[in-house]
């Protein structure tokens, strides 16, 4: 069974290279950097929502003639995972998302709203460096990487990832897909707002002691949590 990692908001493809290194094994393994981040080039029609980087993961899923697969997801990429699944559910395999946005309902309009202005904004790049800065935990190696990423993101895609997080309300994604999921969770974000709290019998788990990038801080309980979760999906889907 392959896996398709997919970088959280203002990240890139490379964070996840220590665990890839941990579970590719013989299987095929593949990370890319969505529109606008790393190395790919802004999007060339504007569209940053979920439907428009779950497209990105059908062009690499099909460049790569990925049939079936496991999707392994951080973040706000949680988002794009399912959308891609509700719409390609029999190529998806199962889902795993590491420490997945909560749902941003739970936060007031208006602070939405100035989170939505304040990432369009002449700041932007100050906001997202004091936001990610408080989100990263306590190891200066990985806040320094997690910044560093997130400064060569392109200004449209920090405004449209932002938006599309804001905006999203992710319950109808969970309806559609039906299919194996898992959750690793941040004791920070384990609260009633997080996805496994809006419906019942969502498997999760909720590492200890590390800041929001998991497969930085602790790659190999990522890396354990994908192989104990390739094994409970079954070799019939290999």
């Amino acid at each position: 069974m392959p896996i398709l990692f997919l970088h959280g908001d203002c990240s890139r493809a490379s964070a996840w290279q220590q665990v890839m290194q941990a579970t590719a094994d013989d299987r095929q393994a593949v990370a890319f950097d969505f529109r606008g981040h790393g190395i790919s080039a802004p999007a060339a029609d504007g569209d940053y929502g979920y439907d428009g980087r779950a497209a990105d993961v059908e062009a690499i899923a099909d460049a790569f003639s990925l049939k079936r697969f496991l999707i392994v997801a951080h973040s706000g990429a949680a988002g794009t995972a399912l959308a891609y699944a509700a719409s390609h559910a029999n190529r998806v395999a199962g889902i795993l998302l590491v420490d997945p946005a909560t749902d941003p309902r739970a936060l007031p309009k208006d602070v939405r709203e100035g989170f939505i202005r304040d990432l369009a904004g002449p700041n932007a790049s100050d906001v997202l460096k004091a936001y990610y800065t408080s989100i990263a935990g306590s190891n200066p190696a990985v806040r320094e990487r997690v910044l560093a990423d997130a400064s060569v993101v392109d200004p449209a895609a920090v405004a449209g990832v932002g938006k599309a997080l804001a905006e999203w309300n992710p319950e109808p994604a969970l309806d559609a897909y039906h299919g194996p999921l898992l959750v690793l969770a941040t004791e920070s974000n384990n609260n009633p707002s997080a996805l496994y709290h809006l419906r019942a019998g969502i498997p999760h788990q909720v590492v200890a002691g590390t800041g929001h990038w998991v497969m930085l801080d602790k790659p190999e309980v990522v890396a354990a949590a994908v192989h104990t979760f390739i094994a409970t999906i079954g070799a019939g889907h290999e």
